[in-house]
């Protein structure tokens, strides 16, 4: 990322930015009331600074400590989208010798007979 008048290499929004609502999305600490205050550069996932802008590889994480208002802005609403959609586009599907029950065995059907 290159160093701009909104922000620097790193993402981090400089003071008294102007940005578009499509860029952004804000978040404010869990254990807090403060209103939310800071902001966050959405970027792709290839191109984000962990810890310093959010992608739909790192949102998790910021969301254990933050609130994040995905709501107020254009960059938000999009990020939303693109979580919403993330898990369908995995397998979902169990393999077949992963039964998704630790500690369970598939079990012969047959009889046994001495």
């Amino acid at each position: 990322m290159k160093d701009t008048r909104a922000h620097d290499e790193d993402g981090v929004i400089k003071p008294g930015a102007k940005l578009s609502g499509n860029d952004y999305v804000v978040v404010r600490l869990r254990d807090s009331d403060d209103p939310p205050g800071r902001i966050l550069v959405v970027r792709n996932p290839t191109r984000c600074h962990h810890g310093y802008t959010i992608c739909v590889e790192c949102a998790e994480s910021w969301e254990l400590d933050h609130h994040v208002d995905y709501e107020l802005t254009g960059g938000g609403r999009r990020l939303r989208e693109a979580l919403d959609i993330q898990p369908a586009t995995g397998n979902a599907e169990p393999s077949e010798a992963d039964s998704g029950e630790p500690g369970t065995d598939t079990a012969d059907p047959s009889p046994v007979h001495p």
